[in-house]
């Protein structure tokens, strides 16, 4: 089947103007169209949409012209809005968002900070079915792990959970939380970290390599940051965006032969490569640019186990075919 989507703003949320670059010139507006043929539905083993790096506070327009970033916080709402409207008219088995869910103002504090977390948990909810989150580095700025997980609801057995797996249509999906400071076991607490350290820690390490042996169903892996080393000089990824201990993550993931695809956020452009089989699909940050403009998806896994990523609005589609046995 043939998706030809043409969105538009959610009605009476804002009317933006034309996006700015980071050297502040104006530019014509992406046209808000993503394209991608898929099988049959019947054809479909698992379906779930995505949404990553909402960065939701009030803070004003920040511009990080090293990254070509334009972080305009005050739409994200307005977006994470547009996307749950698209996700509850389509069959899908859950949702997830990649991280970095909120942020935090430069002066804020801790209850200002988790009211944040509060305002756009509540819209995530909106979505009619279950709901997941990945852990980001920001979503710990000024609240803690606790915080993040009273406030922030997985659904059945992930619940309370920052690191699970779970089951759906055939598919076994595993969230990882790279938000640590070392590898004994320090998670970013209340602004206590460097952003450019994220490490899985051993005892998540050891979890995961029993969960990969666990099961015959197909994986898919969601994390925040990037395991994608070898992206840093061919895509032009800064070092900085990546797991410290990627390379233990990937051959535990490439030896257990069950991976199809890593869905990552974090680095706000994207990247897509392959390797050894895995796909690894790095989502736009939805945070960037002004509406119109706006990044969302959605991701459908065959029965031959290939991996569609349905992009809508201004996010890129891939279509991700399975090694051949």
């Amino acid at each position: 089947m043939k998706r030809r989507l043409f969105l538009q703003s959610a009605a009476g949320l804002f009317v933006a103007p034309a996006a700015l670059s980071a050297a502040g010139v104006a530019r014509a507006a992406t046209p808000t169209e993503a394209q991608i043929t898929l099988p049959p539905a019947e054809k479909l083993k698992s379906s779930f949409g995505w949404v990553t790096d909402i960065h939701y506070c009030t803070s004003p327009i920040r511009t990080i012209p090293a990254e070509d970033s334009i972080r305009v916080y005050a739409h994200s709402l307005a977006k994470l809005h547009q996307a749950i409207d698209v996700f509850n008219t389509r069959k899908l088995d859950f949702v997830i968002e990649l991280g970095d869910f909120k942020d935090c103002l430069d002066d804020g504090d801790r209850p200002d900070t988790i009211g944040f977390l509060q305002t756009v948990e509540s819209e995530f909810r909106k979505y009619n079915g279950p709901r997941y989150h990945v852990s980001g580095n920001h979503d710990f700025d000024k609240i803690s792990l606790g915080d993040f997980l009273d406030n922030t609801e997985n659904y059945g057995d992930a619940k309370g959970k920052n690191y699970y797996s779970f089951v759906a249509g055939g598919v076994k999906y595993i969230v990882l939380d790279a938000c640590y400071n070392n590898a004994e076991g320090e998670h970013y607490s209340l602004g206590k970290l460097d952003w450019k350290i994220a490490i899985v820690p051993t005892v998540e390490m050891e979890w995961f390599k029993r969960e990969l042996a666990t099961g015959k169903e197909p994986v898919v892996v969601f994390t925040h940051q990037l395991l994608n080393t070898w992206d840093e000089k061919t895509q032009k990824i800064p070092n900085a965006f990546f797991i410290r201990n990627a390379a233990e993550i990937v051959s535990a993931m490439e030896s257990s032969g069950r991976v199809l695809a890593v869905i990552s956020g974090h680095f706000h452009k994207g990247a897509y490569s392959e390797r050894n089989g895995i796909h690894y699909v790095v989502n736009q940050g939805l945070v960037e640019r002004p509406l119109p403009h706006n990044v969302c998806g959605m991701v459908h896994v065959d029965q031959d186990l290939n991996v569609y990523v349905e992009g809508l609005y201004n996010e890129r589609s891939h279509v991700c075919r399975a090694k051949k046995a």
